[in-house]
């Protein structure tokens, strides 16, 4: 698990899909309407530091570079207030995605739980405390691999806002303490190599940083 003063015991991890328009369309996929939600599972959790092993006989293995938000008090059909006050902490994860098995699984209308939730599959970054509730709106991700920028994006880019993301969960699914959502990723996502070096940035703080190694 991610060690960290404030890290509670992670529970289920949500994640939302096309939630930046660029990333739908490099990806040959409709702008969606409202939010698409799908899971990881939570055994799937890495530290986002060190070395990340991945397993080379799965095929391509894609970088999704997001915002992860934790909350900090149960939520069920939620009001927006609500929302924002059990938003607690923040942090970056990448959604690691098996884009060939991904989009086989689309191609016979599966769903994609093979292609997300393999060994590995959702490097963490240590959570820090939210400041305020206005900071969620005022967020900025980077990737770099390599000492090269790969992805970049910002909540104001977002199809849909955190609160609103979660505001939409919660009226399908009971969130409790603990719980990870995963609020899309910005365009340019792409393949990893063996010794990629990837450091990932949190309002221009590099915040976490690993190696993969295919294996």
């Amino acid at each position: 698990m991610i060690s960290s003063d404030i890290q509670k015991t992670i529970g289920s991890i949500y994640c939302v899909g096309r939630n930046y328009s660029d990333h739908a369309k490099e990806l040959n996929n409709p702008v969606p309407k409202e939010p698409i939600i799908f899971t990881k599972s939570p055994a799937c959790i890495v530290p986002f530091a060190g070395k990340i092993f991945l397993p080379d006989h799965l095929g391509r293995c894609d970088y999704e570079t997001e915002i992860a938000v934790q909350l900090g008090s149960d939520l069920y059909q939620a009001e927006q207030n609500q929302v924002l006050e059990a938003l607690r902490y923040v942090g970056i994860a990448l959604d690691l995605t098996l884009r060939d098995k991904q989009n086989e699984l689309k191609a016979k209308k599966y769903p994609w739980d093979l292609a997300k939730s393999f060994v590995n599959a959702c490097p963490l970054s240590k959570f820090r405390q939210l400041a305020s509730s206005q900071e969620i709106e005022e967020l900025e991700i980077k990737l770099e691999v390599n000492g090269e920028v790969r992805q970049q994006g910002s909540t104001k880019q977002m199809l849909f806002s955190i609160p609103d993301l979660i505001t939409f969960i919660s009226q399908h699914i009971p969130l409790r303490s603990g719980d990870v959502i995963l609020t899309g990723t910005p365009a340019n996502v792409g393949p990893l190599k063996n010794n990629d070096y990837l450091v990932a940035f949190l309002n221009q703080e590099a915040i976490a940083e690993a190696e993969i190694v295919r294996i």
